[in-house]
């Protein structure tokens, strides 16, 4: 288990450290990871990074913290703020993406797609394999492909 000193190794471990108010914010902006009730945080974070649960997740994203996603997938894993921070504002440091990114990246941590301190960011590992993830018009994600590595809910590792 991590400790404010040791930074956590996994989601399942990052979710640990979440007091009750975040976890029920995580259930309401992720109901599908409620059902079935899952029995321990371990199988919450495994579910929450399936592939169908992320997908749905990503779906319901605004366009800024996709792309804040889309960022962090292709960023070195964890990466610090700074990081992600160039590659959304550039060199020049847009200031109105720096100021809509702590919004962003606390959406992304509120549903368990990002986790871990500024300096130590990673993206949920299902989704930095599929950067094959695209946008339809007037409609939500969709991939091009199945990707070895992201598991549907419910499915097992052989």
């Amino acid at each position: 288990m991590s400790t404010p000193a040791t930074p956590p190794r996994s989601l399942a471990e990052a979710l640990r450290t979440r007091d009750d108010v975040s976890l029920a914010a995580l259930l309401r902006s992720r109901p599908d990871l409620i059902t079935p009730v899952p029995t321990d945080l371990t199988q919450l974070a495994t579910r929450a990074g399936t592939r169908g649960s992320v997908v749905r997740a990503l779906e319901r994203l605004d366009r800024f913290a996709l792309q804040t996603a889309e960022a962090l997938a292709v960023a070195a894993d964890p990466a610090p703020y700074d990081v992600l921070l160039g590659l959304m504002a550039g060199d020049a440091r847009d200031p109105a993406v720096t100021d809509a990114l702590p919004r962003a990246l606390a959406t992304l941590r509120e549903q368990a797609l990002v986790w871990g301190a500024d300096d130590r960011l990673r993206l949920v590992s299902c989704w930095r394999r599929r950067r094959s993830i695209r946008r339809r018009p007037g409609s939500g994600l969709r991939s091009r492909r199945p990707r070895r590595g992201c598991r549907r809910a419910g499915s097992r590792r052989s």
